[in-house]
């Protein structure tokens, strides 16, 4: 990178020009005299002691005492992880702002779905859910688009993956222990395309563009639960169960516990492991909204297009637990641990 670059983007971070100057001039001679300093970097004799107090106030200068005086740069990387964690704080705590702020003016949360224009934006919000996802990420897509997220695929190691695609083989980055592969089957592969992450973000999009710089293209980005629920749901029902397995997940294989967040999901994953499982339930009791987190054995299930849930034998009784928005069973599940 050159030095011009390196200045332009440490003003980026808030230092002045004349002081990512004598950073870099620093980061050249080490340990060094405010008059080397000038006569390295150009600025002026009259603004180099200025310049230098600034930075040691902002931590990117240590002060030597003597006489003379001497400048020492301080690390880098202690600078910038500094700088890094002071930038996430702050833009968490906007975020926070920004969200009560618009709660306070219009008393509801902030709109639910957003439209994307153009597909390179469409392609990074899909990298963004599978990148952010703590548990679980489905998609179904043409294989055309689901090669594009091939690397962010291929990284996480650490989430459950159930893909739709119109595959004619499966190739090596799909083969993971933590992947389960399906074959779309006829004409509900038409009609659209979602990367679903959690139940925190939601991505959809009808069909590709042809010609990605001429056509207009727009995707919708969904981040609310209530229909992200329904997204999950429709991923299932639609696309999912009138598909061919062709790639079922190594259960075996995978480290435990294994959180999942979808009832359909869990389900799914629980067909290939078998049953008894034991396993950890945290949500709320239907009828009180009661908060639980109970600790037992999933000994059955049940999964029809309009009905999901699991019998969990806990305390020596039987309850019945579905997914977010349950209404017919006894436990709200939010979060499903299986712990073998």
């Amino acid at each position: 990178m050159k030095e011009e670059e390196i200045v332009e983007k440490l003003q980026r971070l808030g230092l002045t020009k004349y002081e990512s100057l004598a950073y870099i001039t620093l980061l050249k001679l080490g340990p060094s005299k405010a008059t080397d300093i000038t006569k390295e970097s150009g600025i002026p004799h009259t603004r180099v002691y200025d310049v230098l107090s600034s930075l040691h106030r902002k931590g990117f200068v240590d002060v030597m005492q003597g006489s003379p005086r001497l400048y020492k740069p301080v690390n880098p990387e202690v600078v910038l992880e500094r700088i890094k964690e002071d930038f996430i704080e702050d833009i968490e705590n906007l975020k926070k702002a920004f969200m009560d702020l618009y709660r306070g003016v219009h008393g509801e949360e902030l709109p639910e779905i957003w439209t994307i224009q153009g597909f390179d934006n469409t392609v990074e919000r899909a990298e963004y859910v599978i990148r952010t996802a703590k548990h679980e990420v489905l998609i179904n897509t043409p294989f055309e688009f689901l090669k594009l997220l091939k690397s962010e695929i291929r990284a996480r190691k650490d989430i459950i993956f159930v893909i739709v695609s119109n595959f004619e083989e499966i190739p090596d980055w799909l083969k993971g222990d933590n992947v389960i592969l399906a074959k779309s089957g006829g004409a509900p592969w038409l009609m659209a395309s979602w990367i679903i992450g959690d139940i925190e973000y939601a991505l959809f999009f009808g069909a590709l563009p042809k010609d990605r710089r001429r056509e207009k293209f727009y995707s919708f980005w969904a981040k609310s639960p209530k229909i992200i629920q329904n997204y999950m749901h429709w991923f299932y029902t639609i696309y999912f169960d009138n598909s061919e397995l062709i790639k079922p997940l190594n259960y075996e294989k995978l480290p435990k516990p294994l959180t999942l967040v979808n009832i359909r999901t869990l389900i799914t994953v629980l067909k290939m492991a078998g049953l008894p499982r034991k396993a950890e339930i945290v949500g709320k009791m239907v009828d009180t909204k009661e908060p639980v987190n109970l600790r037992g054995t999933i000994v059955d299930y049940e999964y029809t297009p309009l009905t999901a849930n699991i019998t969990f034998r806990y305390n020596g009784s039987e309850l019945k637990v579905g997914g977010i928005g349950s209404y017919f069973e006894d436990v709200e599940g939010e979060k499903f641990i299986l712990l073998e």
